[in-house]
């Protein structure tokens, strides 16, 4: 019986871990589609700085939704 919950207790564990890594993919991920989206800007022939207010303007749009 020790055994069983020991064994519980472990699984319990790797999820969180898993939970918690699949967490920080996430937010690698939407870093890299935020720097995709800003050097397509950039490659469409927007300046620096416009394609930073652009990439600006899209977040700042998806966070009031």
């Amino acid at each position: 019986m020790a055994k069983s919950r020991e064994l519980t207790a472990q699984i319990a564990e790797l999820n969180a871990k898993r939970a918690e890594a699949r967490k920080a993919e996430q937010y690698d991920e939407m870093a890299t589609d935020l720097r995709n989206l800003y050097a397509s800007y950039v490659a469409a022939g927007f300046t620096e700085e416009q394609a930073w207010k652009l990439t600006e303007i899209v977040v700042t749009n998806a966070a009031k939704k």
